[in-house]
């Protein structure tokens, strides 16, 4: 009786080694690839349409003119018109650098940036890739230049539809 059971607790021990198999180590998942489509463009652009509309706010109210909020606006602009010419991945970078703006504004300004002015993870995987501010600015070389105190009088014409 005590040989059976020895045989088959060594049984059961050996085969537990031979069929038990190393883990192996997960390979890092693949980066996901987001593409900038219509609706993640759009959805991009109103966001920071919303944060340019807050910061246009914030320097009416304490007449902090530094020039960020202009270069916002011309960043934005452009966006919009990328946009509605269909080259999405290119209006993601001039309203992704359009918002860095606004946060300079408001930074000028001692003001608080609402959470429009934040990037989503989403966002940032858009953006991967942007081209440096020097590639931008000469892209955009031919949007003329707007001041902040011509931009206290109302519409910012950066709206999506």
């Amino acid at each position: 009786m005590k040989n059976t059971i020895l045989i088959l607790s060594l049984v059961l021990f050996s085969s537990v080694f031979t069929f038990a198999q190393k883990k192996k180590k997960d390979a890092a998942p693949a980066p996901v690839e987001i593409k900038a489509d219509q609706a993640r463009t759009k959805n991009f652009l109103l966001k920071t349409s919303r944060f340019t509309g807050h910061s246009q706010r914030a320097v009416f109210n304490t007449k902090g003119y530094t020039g960020n909020l202009g270069q916002m606006v011309r960043y934005q602009r452009e966006a919009k018109r990328l946009y509605e010419a269909g080259n999405y991945q290119q209006a993601i970078y001039f309203s992704r650098r359009a918002r860095l703006f606004g946060h300079e504004a408001l930074k000028a300004n001692k003001a608080i940036a609402t959470s429009d002015g934040k990037f989503s993870a989403e966002e940032e995987t858009l953006s991967t890739g942007m081209p440096s501010d020097t590639e931008l600015e000469k892209s955009i070389s031919a949007v003329p230049m707007v001041t902040d105190e011509s931009l206290m009088k109302g519409n910012l014409e950066v709206d999506i539809k």
